[in-house]
């Protein structure tokens, strides 16, 4: 049985001229940050928070989803809403992979390989890759997932000519990074990256298995071997509730 909460941490105040909702939330945000509700904690139900707070319940839930959106709560369908588990911070400011990124912030990393074909490069890829218009690449499309949760979905373009029987290799286990390395004696050493919020796809939301309106995070990603080449363009999708970037920037002196 899960310990029961002591109604008095929810608190707002009714004669402020701060909108309800958004008092409801920040009290939800504040319990959450400072542990008072640890992650998994089930939460009363929207009726209950209602009667603790003194208002309706889509006023609560109105709170509950933007926090929801957020990703500091979770939605089980059937049960309840839960505290959710901390957003995956990735690292920038050096070359990593997926993998390394999540298994630097202590969680497990995993990925389903959605396809491998081989395609003619559009015109932008073709000029991010130097390659000619129309040339062969190999497009791999993976689901990234951390702790067994969809947190991106992946797409990268890498030339045929470059990484022969690239077709062979069963990327829902092997680390790309890797086979590039240890197959070809290709090192990716340096990116561009670029990051722009999108409103997810409805084949993205259900693929990521977000709630619709989930925000996203669109990285698109030229990779570098240890000869300067360009030799992958990524484009992911990142669920924006389960995701953060952290950048450490210095001044130059």
């Amino acid at each position: 049985m899960p310990e029961k909460i002591d109604p008095i941490i929810f608190t707002i105040e009714p004669t402020s001229v701060i909108p309800l909702y958004h008092q409801i939330k920040q009290n939800l945000r504040e319990l959450i940050e400072n542990e008072v509700l640890p992650i998994g904690q089930l939460l009363p139900s929207e009726r209950e928070l209602g009667e603790y707070y003194g208002v309706n319940r889509l006023t609560v839930r109105q709170a509950m989803t933007e926090l929801v959106s957020e990703g500091m709560l979770r939605r089980q369908r059937g049960v309840g809403t839960f505290v959710a588990d901390p957003k995956l911070t990735q690292m920038m400011g050096r070359v990593m992979g997926f993998s390394e990124r999540v298994r630097e912030v202590g969680r497990k990393p995993s990925s389903r390989m959605i396809s491998l074909e081989v395609v003619p490069a559009s015109t932008m890829v073709a000029r991010s890759l130097n390659q000619e218009p129309n040339a062969l690449l190999y497009k791999l499309v993976r689901l990234r997932c951390a702790d067994d949760e969809p947190v991106m979905l992946e797409t990268a373009f890498l030339p045929q000519v470059r990484f022969p029987d690239l077709k062979r290799v069963n990327f829902s286990e092997e680390s790309l990074y890797q086979v590039l390395a240890q197959k070809f004696n290709c090192r990716i050493v340096e990116a561009d990256e670029t990051l722009e919020p999108v409103i997810m796809t409805g084949y993205e939301v259900e693929i990521l298995e977000a709630e619709p309106g989930t925000p996203g995070l669109l990285v698109e990603t030229v990779a570098y071997d240890q000869n300067g080449m360009a030799v992958e363009f990524g484009k992911s999708v990142v669920r924006g509730d389960k995701s953060r970037f952290y950048f450490r920037i210095k001044t130059q002196i």
